[in-house]
């Protein structure tokens, strides 16, 4: 018992510790999608799921490169959703209390952003957990070369 409560004191230290040394996000902070992001279940159907090429099923908030690639060798048209296919979608921090994120993608196309994503059910929020487990990555570079203007 004694040896459980040392260890489960250290671990907690450490996560203390981990998350005062953790980077904050910050507002127009870009981040690569590794790992596709979908609407929580909690919202509504009729605004997590969306009607395209005569079939109903949930919208991605944001596409990982491997499942591009997946729409790419299936011809799926949801493949012209997107600016650019040899990446993840790249998505840009709007709001943030330095913990929490609220982001959008900067990688759908205007007219798809217009019909299909343009509500609240649309906005993908990011916690430093997304950032751990490996669901996105900072992007440092120029996006412009993979999106073009924003």
């Amino acid at each position: 018992m004694d040896t459980y409560k040392r260890s489960k004191c250290t671990i907690n230290t450490l996560l203390d510790e981990l998350k005062e040394r953790f980077p904050r996000f910050e507002k127009n902070q870009i981040f690569e999608i590794v790992k596709s992001v979908y609407p929580d279940s909690n919202i509504p159907k009729e605004k997590r799921n969306i009607s395209f090429d005569g079939k109903v099923f949930t919208k991605p908030l944001a596409v990982s490169r491997r499942d591009k690639a997946v729409f790419i060798k299936e011809h799926n048209k949801m493949a012209n959703f997107f600016k650019n296919l040899t990446r993840g979608d790249f998505i840009q921090v709007i709001e943030t209390d330095g913990v929490t994120a609220k982001c959008v993608n900067l990688s759908l196309k205007e007219d798809v952003k217009q019909k299909y994503y343009n509500d609240d059910a649309s906005i993908i929020m990011l916690a430093f957990e997304d950032v751990a487990n490996g669901t996105v990555r900072p992007f440092k570079r120029k996006v412009d070369k993979y999106i073009g203007e924003y």
